[in-house]
This record gives C-alpha cells, sequence and structure tokens, in this order.
C-alpha cells in the first residue's frame, strides 16, 4: 500500500513540474524552463524506480531488472565509532557559535 503511495505522491510532482515547464516555456522564461524541468527529472527518477519495484511483483522479468538496480543485501555489520562522530559534530558546531560570538561583539 505504501508503494501505491509513494507512485501517487511523485506522480503527481513529476507531472505538476512538466506542466510548469511548459507553462514556463510558453512565457519564454528559460530559467524557470530548466528549473522545474530539472525537478520533474529529479521526481520522475524516482517515480520509475518505484514504478519497476512495483511492477517486479508481478513480473519476472522486472524481478531481475529490480534486483540488479538495488543490488544484494550485504548481511556483515561493522562498528561505527560513534563518539567519534559525535566529537567532531560537537567541535564543529563550538567552532561555529564561537566565530558568531565573535563577530557579534566586535
Amino acid at each position: 500500500m505504501g508503494l501505491w503511495i509513494g507512485i501517487i505522491i511523485l506522480g503527481i510532482c513529476t507531472l505538476g513540474s512538466l506542466y510548469m515547464t511548459c507553462l514556463a516555456v510558453k512565457s519564454g522564461d528559460s530559467r524557470g524552463a530548466w528549473l522545474f524541468g530539472g525537478i520533474g527529472v529529479f521526481f520522475g527518477i524516482f517515480l520509475l524506480s518505484l514504478g519497476v519495484k512495483a511492477i517486479a511483483q508481478r513480473s519476472a522479468f522486472f524481478k531481475t531488472v529490480d534486483e540488479k538496480i538495488s543490488g544484494r543485501p550485504e548481511t556483515r555489520t561493522t562498528f561505527v565509532p560513534h563518539w567519534f562522530i559525535m566529537t567532531a559534530i560537537l567541535l564543529t558546531v563550538l567552532v561555529i557559535v564561537l566565530f558568531l560570538l565573535i563577530n557579534a561583539f566586535k
């Protein structure tokens, strides 16, 4: 059910932005046409991948295509040192706040 909801939402976004592209081309706005065209292609790629995934549930050909696109999931897990990531984030936030305070009191 969630797959079909995603397809419907992405379809609306894709068609809406492609419609806006057509309106921008008619009005002569080339920047808007490129912008909405790019957004339409962006949503269209995700719509295509969800469409292949939905069709793969019924067709053997599209099931192999979906497996080639998705790849095989790896079962191996690795340890990620969370303390290092959290320290880096905290240090970055402290440096940004320090620069803001220095610039505020100049």
